[in-house]
């Protein structure tokens, strides 16, 4: 997300953030009806934090707590809220703060502010904020905080915390319809059994100041709260690339422990983590049919995400976007790095298992923008730098507004970044990832699949070899990603037509994926059920010819001194000058089903130049009737294998596809084809 909008609503840093390290978590008295603090064993079969509705936790005291002082019902713009320590007790009915814009509770430190039942503090939208200030040790519980702000002056903005203030506790409460983000957080923060919906941009967010050398904020804990339906104001349709939007984000923090949460039908990512987050847990939370991704771990460190429910999220967002996989859970520019604090994982590594994974749009993918590393213009981040270098110097807005670069020609991420350690340091690297033991499961049946990206495990990374100081290539990042890195996918189990992508997106099936040089998913099940309608013989050539029969211009023999894999391949030899093709014999072909597909096929000359076969598909009903046709093509054979894949949707009534291989040549040509897939 970029700085400069966060800029609009930061407060000045405190000077008592400046000495926070690692504060304790605030206390909080039991309660009969609260479900404690607990770390799940495995994922939750109902969703664990079921709050908005339900008076018996969300309820407050009834009558006011042993020295409290009543603030009334009513018009409370003229109450004394300056008592320092005290608890403030809200009767029964509706508290407003007059219709000045700035109408706000001004916290003070040490106060507890506790709802009767009933209790409903509402801004009208005519007031910005509820509960603002710096101070420590503020709580807020048991009370309906609703409809403050106006629109676009909450942009970037917190109702409850506004200036993500330390050591507050927020309990039992519903922040909803507010405008902005309903809670923001500081260091020390305890947010817990909360509903936070449907609120404008999120339901939490936080911001602090950056601190040269240090996380602006630690020690946050998020428990047992409904976050739903949060984004009400579509700021993705509103501010160009504004990444800015969901359920809730985290930025810079040291240490979060979300757990036991229900993330579920918010208008964006469900939890998005964001610059410099670092020493992450995400455990025993329900995550499910967010518009975008379930988990977005975006240019930070060292987490574990392990015991979440993950179901049906990124549907919109995967459709929207085609070039992006619209994963459950992607991990942009994040990894493993052992300088940093690493108390969830055991290790410097971002660790994901144990989880369950149900018709997401995609799966888990590891990210990295070749473009994108400290003191770039492809940083969105502006004003940040890798935990290892200082930003100073480098601009948070662009400094000529015609001419978006905050780019320093000072920064030693440009004067001395193809050298040690700047190489290595200047970059957010995807690396040190490791995603084992986890069930996925995927029905491209229910999921509304499009593009090339649906029901796909990802290492890939993107870019363009377009900045000319730059020491890093695409090729260089994508093989990184791929092979160095330290990435691993292992011990998994898969059901449903599973695909893995690689390189620039490029996606490959299961063998493939497990194979060398990408040896992934070793020790993994279920991956081999991607399903080609092709019988075995007609894809592969092992047994005999399969289906193909010579149509025209070409004879066509089982070849078994030349493969891609196993022991044969088709040998086509061109019989006349004016082309040639190749049907199936078993009109109407094969049977199949409508969804997203995969046509691949690999080709390699034997004699003759120019030779480029297609691979053609119909897609008949139930009647025979034609419903759609598509193609995939190589490029010029040569005398290595190459692939040509494509990435089609069968339409709504098919039952049955056929297939013809066809191209052009001259008498005397040949070629040989393999591994034909039509599947998914």
């Amino acid at each position: 997300m970029p700085l400069n909008h966060l800029r609009r609503t930061a407060t000045a840093a405190s000077t008592l953030l400046l000495l926070l390290t690692a504060l304790p978590l605030p206390s909080e008295a039991a309660q009969p009806t609260a479900p404690a603090l607990v770390t799940a064993t495995t994922w939750p079969a109902t969703p664990p934090a079921q709050i908005c509705g339900n008076s018996g936790l969300l309820d407050g005291p009834a009558t006011p707590p042993a020295g409290a002082v009543t603030v009334p019902a009513g018009d409370n713009s003229a109450f004394d809220f300056n008592r320092p320590g005290a608890t403030l007790w809200f009767a029964p009915g509706t508290h407003t703060l007059g219709d000045d814009i700035y109408g706000q509770i001004i916290a003070r430190a040490g106060t507890t502010y506790v709802g009767a039942p009933g209790a409903v503090l509402d801004g009208q939208h005519k007031n910005l904020y509820a509960f603002t200030g710096e101070v420590a040790g503020v709580t807020v519980k048991y009370l309906t905080i609703k409809n403050f702000g106006r629109g676009l002056d909450n942009f970037n903005a917190g109702v409850v915390n506004h200036d993500s203030g330390p050591e507050w506790t927020i309990r039992f409460n519903t922040v909803a319809g507010n405008d902005g983000a309903g809670v923001f957080l500081g260091s020390g923060n305890l947010l817990a059994d909360n509903c936070l919906r449907d609120n404008g941009q999120y339901g939490f967010s936080m911001f602090r100041p950056p601190i040269e050398g240090d996380s602006a904020i630690k020690e946050i804990t998020l428990d047992h709260n409904e976050i739903t339906g949060n984004n009400t104001d579509d700021w993705e349709s509103r501010v160009e690339y504004c990444g800015c939007t969901g359920g809730g984000k985290f930025w810079d923090v040291l240490g979060a422990r979300v757990t036991a949460n229900w993330v579920h039908d918010n208008r964006g990512t469900g939890l998005w983590a964001d610059t410099n987050n670092i020493d992450f847990l995400f455990d025993g939370n329900t995550i499910e049919a967010n518009d975008g991704e379930g988990i977005w771990y975006e240019i930070s460190y060292n987490a574990t995400i392990r015991n979440n429910r993950i179901a049906r999220n990124a549907w919109v967002s995967g459709r929207k976007n085609l070039g992006s996989p619209g994963p459950a859970i992607y991990l942009s520019e994040s990894g493993g790095d052992a300088r940093l604090r690493s108390t969830t994982s055991g290790a410097a590594k971002i660790r994901i298992y144990a989880n369950s994974f149900e018709d997401n749009f995609s799966g888990v993918s590891i990210f990295e923008n070749a473009n994108r590393f400290c003191n770039s213009n492809g940083n969105t981040s502006t004003g940040y730098c890798t935990p290892f270098v200082h930003p100073t110097l480098i601009p948070a807005e662009p400094r000529n507004p015609d001419y978006p670069d905050p780019v320093s020609w000072n920064h030693l991420c440009y004067t001395a970044i193809a050298t040690a350690p700047y190489t290595n340091d200047c970059r957010w690297r995807s690396k040190n990832i490791e995603i084992s033991d986890n069930d996925f499961a995927f029905d491209p049946a229910v999921v509304p699949c499009a593009g090339t990206f649906c029901g796909v495990q990802a290492l890939f990374a993107t870019g363009a070899d377009n900045i000319p100081w730059s020491p890093y290539t695409v090729a260089g990042i994508q093989n990184d990603v791929m092979f160095h890195n330290g990435n691993s996918f292992h011990d998994n189990r898969y059901s449903g037509g599973w695909r893995f992508a690689k390189g620039y997106g490029e996606t490959i099936d299961y063998a493939t994926w497990r194979a060398a040089p990408y040896n992934q998913d070793g020790g993994s099940t279920g991956g081999s059920t991607n399903r080609n309608d092709l019988d075995a013989d007609t894809a592969g050539l092992e047994g005999s010819i399969g289906q193909w029969t010579s149509w025209f211009g070409a004879g066509i023999s089982r070849d078994q001194t030349v493969a891609h894999t196993g022991s044969a391949s088709l040998r086509i030899a061109v019989t006349d000058p004016w082309g040639w093709g190749v049907q199936l014999g078993n009109w109407p072909g094969f049977s199949t089903s409508p969804g997203v597909k995969i046509l691949s096929l690999w080709g390699k000359l034997g004699s003759g130049s120019g030779l480029r076969p297609r691979l053609q598909v119909k897609w008949l009903d139930a009647n025979g009737n034609l419903l759609q046709a598509d193609e995939v093509a190589l490029p010029d054979l040569t005398s290595s294998w190459q692939q040509a894949t494509a990435h089609v949707t069968a339409p709504a009534g098919s039952a049955t596809v056929t297939a013809y291989l066809v191209g052009s040549g001259s008498s005397g040509d040949s070629l040989y084809l393999d591994d034909i897939t039509i599947g998914h």
